[in-house]
């Protein structure tokens, strides 16, 4: 069975505080200009699982759409260390040298995922590329202190990091319902939560299952007992 868990808008997002998520807002809405002042780039920095690869996608989308487009077009550059930055940035300003007629902001989208991947002196070489004009851009990082400072400086930072275990309750409840599942106590989410520090990928697989104890009749099963799995 395919569930719908993917978050689809930043208002399904779980922010790690609330002054990262008015931040986000404010900048897809342009109470806060951006790009502005040099920074055209978000760098999304947490936790493994945190949501940082996923919402750098919503992000962009809901961007082009504030401004009055569609679903966007999209560059995605999985930054590998055998990968030449030469190659990257040739690839990107060939996308970037071209007009942009199909984005309301008249600016190409680009994700850089994984960018501690890259050496020091590849990512120095990458900031020629985030000085233009008419991109923007969105880099993850497991590792904020790997990434130079100059990529910094050009960059919006936000913490992705995991948030208090009852933030996350709405989310999942909401989750339940859209998939037509029976609703789990607020207590075993909270536990589901805690025991996964916040890694998604561990959240959703058990709190369906869960929920799928309950919907087939079976007898329920311990929430620490299930969460031993992960």
């Amino acid at each position: 069975m395919n569930y719908k868990t993917d978050p689809t808008t930043s208002a399904d997002m779980v922010f790690s505080s609330e002054s990262a998520k008015e931040k986000l807002y404010d900048m897809i809405s342009q109470n806060q200009p951006f790009p502005c002042s040099g920074k055209n780039s978000l760098l999304l920095y947490g936790t493994y699982g945190s949501g940082k690869t996923t919402y750098a996608k919503v992000f962009l989308n809901d961007f082009e759409q504030y401004s009055g487009g569609t679903a966007p077009s999209i560059e995605f550059i999985r930054c590998e260390k055998a990968e030449s930055i030469t190659s990257i940035i040739k690839m990107c300003n060939s996308i970037a040298n071209s007009q942009c007629f199909y984005h309301a902001s008249n600016c190409h989208y680009f994700i850089f995922d994984e960018i501690d991947n890259l050496t020091t002196d590849a990512q120095r070489a990458l900031k020629s590329f985030m000085n233009r004009k008419n991109v923007v851009c969105v880099l993850t990082t497991n590792y904020l202190d790997k990434i130079d400072e100059g990529v910094k400086s050009r960059c919006e930072l936000i913490n992705f990091n995991a948030t208090h275990a009852s933030n996350y309750i709405w989310r999942l409840k909401k989750i339940l319902v859209e998939n037509h599942l029976p609703m789990v106590s607020a207590n075993v989410m909270t536990k589901i939560v805690h025991n996964s520090n916040g890694n998604w990928r561990d959240i959703i697989p058990v709190l369906l299952r869960t929920a799928n104890t309950i919907n087939t009749g079976k007898s329920p099963v311990c929430a620490n007992r299930l969460l031993k799995v992960i």
